[in-house]
């Protein structure tokens, strides 16, 4: 089958091919529809057309309505006017379409023939090559890789064994069959029909099987003040929010852990040390701990944190806890920071640009790479603030053989009503299912959620209501094969992959002087 386009209508179908993608994400949750999108894109690709620009225009589309969400934070709260933030968002898809465009510029260097080789091998490689860069390039934004819009497909049960990236590969393999069976015939088409059904199959048996174990269930409260950022942050309303999340924690009776979401309390720590010491010692006579979003000043460095602290019980036994103090260990710093959010990169250009480079959550120190999980009433949890839940290989290292659950806090009220959220529970989903661990999701407002260790939301609180989400999480240990063996097998997958486009190169080379002669 071929398609008789012209070349500008390739770059029309490859952008409405990535326009197709955002669908298969939350909140639509239509998980076909990214390997078909793969699929439009691959049967566009050939070597006598730009497969840079037809990985661009497929990006422009993938990008411009996945994220297109981004322009709300600095519209809305970040004093741009709509015009600016509108062409910010278009330089950042601008740049994020740069990897599918690396992708199939770089799939386009195939010297052979393409046949299941080039469809089963080369082409995944290349894409999976691309979006690991995108993980960590600058940062990285690995926002909408492929594997997360499987969430709720079979293929989501391969999660534990190869993470992330190998559930994206199997999304791959699902568009490059379907590719050779439209392109080839005969035993190519056999083959083509028995790589799409084993992934399904194979997900379909792996789903449910749990690699961890799990414990005595614990019973918890997530606090979702629903607090508007236009009032947030203004010292006026500070005691008013405090009131308001201390009335909220003092109706919980029997909740062992309480989590408030990301920056709760809108101050310096040390400004509101008297409340966490008052808040201390009413969850200390209750037997309960608490978790909070706080921001941290280190006095001696001068350095400011995006932190989480604990208060109340930390041990498993009652009254064994040493009371909370300033700058306590039981607290976890953020690591990897939003750019832009919390730090200006090249700040001496971009932050006189525009009051929004100006907020006051935008100058943050990093956390260290490596620190201890929460110990909340004998519980080891691992933290994860926000945009952190999104990278997988920051978590993994942190885990310890006691680690029972994860905790994310958010403040996704930056990206109001929009799908940014729902596509952030989504990642929270995957990170369960990898490491087959809980997750509790405790944010301003919304989507706070209980997750269980097989991905599935157990419970989930309506948005931008003030409520506190209450119910029962079932910690678990143990090591699923990818938090044993993190990106390593995805890697070899990718080198051998690349490596079969090397012999085919090198095959032509030594069959051209046998031509010759």
């Amino acid at each position: 089958m071929k398609l008789n386009l012209t070349p500008r209508l390739r770059l029309l179908a490859a952008f409405v091919c990535g326009l197709v993608a955002p669908f298969a994400f939350a909140p639509y949750g239509l998980w076909p529809l990214m390997p078909l999108s793969l699929l439009g894109l691959l049967l566009l690709l050939k070597p006598e057309q730009s497969g840079f620009k037809l990985g661009f225009c497929y990006g422009l589309g993938w990008f411009g309505y996945g994220i297109h969400w981004v322009h709300v934070s600095m519209a809305e709260f970040g004093g741009m006017p709509l015009v600016v933030s509108l062409a910010l968002m278009a330089l950042l898809v601008a740049y994020l379409s740069l990897y599918p465009a690396f992708s199939c510029w770089l799939a386009n260097r195939w010297q052979g023939q393409r046949g299941a080789l080039y469809f089963l091998m080369w082409f995944p490689s290349c894409w999976l090559l691309g979006e690991w860069l995108r993980s960590w390039v600058l940062t990285g934004f690995p926002w909408l890789q492929p594997g997360y819009s499987q969430i709720d497909s079979p293929l989501a049960a391969i999660a534990p064994v190869f993470g992330l990236y190998g559930v994206t590969w199997l999304v791959l393999l699902l568009a490059a069959a379907g590719a050779l069976i439209v392109r080839q015939s005969g035993k190519a088409r056999w083959l083509a029909c028995s790589i799409i059904a084993l992934p399904l199959i194979v997900g379909s048996i792996f789903t449910g099987t749990s690699w961890t174990n799990a414990q005595p269930s614990l019973k918890v409260a997530l606090v979702q003040g629903n607090v508007p950022l236009d009032i947030k942050w203004l010292p006026q309303h500070r005691a008013a929010s405090l009131v308001m999340y201390q009335q909220e924690t003092a109706a919980i009776e029997d909740a062992d852990v309480i989590v408030w979401p990301e920056s709760a309390i809108a101050a310096l720590e040390y400004e509101v040390i008297d409340f966490l010491h008052d808040l201390d010692g009413q969850l200390l006579n209750k037997q309960q701990a608490l978790i909070t979003g706080v921001i941290a000043h280190d006095l001696q460095s001068n350095a400011y944190y995006n932190a989480l602290v604990t208060l109340g019980q930390q041990g498993e036994q009652a009254g064994a806890s040493s009371e909370y103090y300033y700058e306590s260990p039981n607290r976890y710093y953020k690591n990897h920071l939003l750019p832009i959010g919390e730090f200006v990169p090249f700040e001496q250009l971009l932050r006189p640009l525009a009051p929004f480079f100006n907020l006051p959550m935008s100058s943050f120190n990093r956390g260290d790479t490596m620190q201890q999980n929460l110990e909340v009433k004998g519980h080891h949890w691992l933290a994860a603030i926000c945009y952190e839940i999104a990278f997988g290989e920051l978590l993994r290292p942190q885990f310890t053989p006691e680690t029972d659950a994860i905790i994310t806090v958010s403040n996704d009220a930056w990206f109001g009503t929009s799908i940014g959220p729902q596509q952030h529970l989504e990642i929270a989903q995957m990170r369960a299912l990898e490491f087959g661990r809980p997750v509790l999701r405790s944010t301003n407002t919304g989507v706070t959620a209980i997750i269980d260790r097989f991905g599935n939301v157990q419970q989930r609180a309506p948005e931008y209501q003030q409520l506190t989400l209450s119910g029962e999480v079932i910690p678990a240990t143990g090591i699923t094969p990818y938090q044993r063996f993190g990106l390593w097998p995805m890697a070899l997958v990718v080198l051998l992959g690349l490596s079969s486009g090397l012999v085919t190169r090198l095959r032509q080379r030594l069959l051209k002087p046998a031509i010759n002669n």
